[in-house]
């Protein structure tokens, strides 16, 4: 394996830890020692569902990441397979998929290939036009009766 690849996925995942994983994780830490011993336990959980969400998305972040770089490493070394705990990561080619460059050509040359779409809702603009409205005949309103917790910045 090439030393200087190598050394360059060690450089992502040290800085990415350091820049980013670490705080997050001391803020997470931090959530858990307080949701044990809050008086408002409930807070305390929001607060930890929001440390535990960032901390995913940048878990997320960095996995997308290394798949790049690892998947880079592995094609400059010309390694298509590597094995991991339990796990094997392989290079293989990208899907093959067709691409139009001449609708009306291939229109014409291949009409059965065209499905005809039936007409489509726009829900949004209903839901809109029954705010301002009031009533349209053949729609209403409902409000879901199940409740969903939403955390956002304060």
């Amino acid at each position: 394996m090439s030393e200087v690849l190598t050394k360059d996925l060690r450089d992502l995942v040290n800085m990415e830890y350091g820049r980013i994983i670490k705080p997050a994780m001391q803020v997470f830490n931090a959530e858990i020692t307080a949701i044990r011993s809050a008086n408002d336990p409930i807070s305390a959980a929001v607060n930890l569902i929001d440390a535990s969400e960032r901390i995913a998305k940048l878990m997320k972040h960095l996995s997308e990441e290394l798949r790049t770089a690892v998947a880079q490493e592995m094609k400059e070394t010309g390694q298509f397979e590597v094995e991991g705990k339990g796990i094997v990561a392989s290079l293989r080619a990208g899907s093959t998929s067709s691409q139009v460059t001449d609708e009306k050509a291939l229109r014409d040359a291949y009409p059965d290939l065209f499905i005809p779409q039936p007409d489509k809702l726009d829900k949004a603009r209903l839901t809109k036009a029954l705010k301002t409205i009031g009533a349209i005949p053949g729609a209403e309103l409902t409000t879901s009766k199940e409740f969903s917790l939403t955390i956002r910045r304060a």
